[in-house]
């Protein structure tokens, strides 16, 4: 009687286990449309960096992906991006899901203002490069810093003093 139950209970279980990976798929499926979605809206942008970092290898550059982003680093156009003037100089752009950067460091310690940026890309897509000029004009017509004021930067600048993590 006893091995009667155990199978009863086991049939149960496996019920159960099955019905909750059916109630998850639909989850996971969401979330997979979501994602494309997202990388598809930024995508027009993810081209112009794509593009950029293909050059940027033709020059000697490295390239890896981190948490769903292409990341560019190294070679001559790194050093020329490095040597410009003020404030065209940078550390690290982003364009879509890729990020531009001079060196591994640079963009290890970049990397979570960075991913700000591709979040925003993923919610303005082709949109982010039109409104980041026009908030860095706003700002520079109203007498404030037209990067550091900018809105898209201050929302990447106010996530380093947050939690830990991409």
């Amino acid at each position: 009687m006893s091995a009667r139950v155990i199978t009863i209970t086991s049939r149960i279980d496996q019920r159960a286990i099955l019905r909750k990976t059916v109630d998850l798929c639909p989850l996971n499926i969401n979330f997979a449309v979501r994602r494309f979605a997202a990388y598809l809206w930024a995508s027009p942008n993810s081209v112009l960096g794509l593009t950029a970092g293909l050059l940027m290898i033709a020059f000697g550059a490295r390239v890896r992906g981190v948490h769903g982003v292409a990341e560019f680093h190294g070679g001559a156009l790194a050093r020329l991006f490095a040597n410009l003037p003020h404030p065209y100089c940078f550390a690290a752009i982003t364009f879509g899901h890729v990020i531009l950067g001079r060196d591994q460091k640079q963009l290890d310690a970049a990397r979570r203002h960075e991913h700000v940026h591709v979040r925003q890309y993923e919610r303005w897509g082709p949109f982010l490069l039109p409104a980041y000029a026009l908030s860095s004009l706003w700002q520079l017509l109203n007498g404030r810093r037209i990067y550091r004021d900018n809105a898209f930067e201050r929302e990447a600048y106010a996530v380093e003093t947050d939690c830990p993590g991409p």
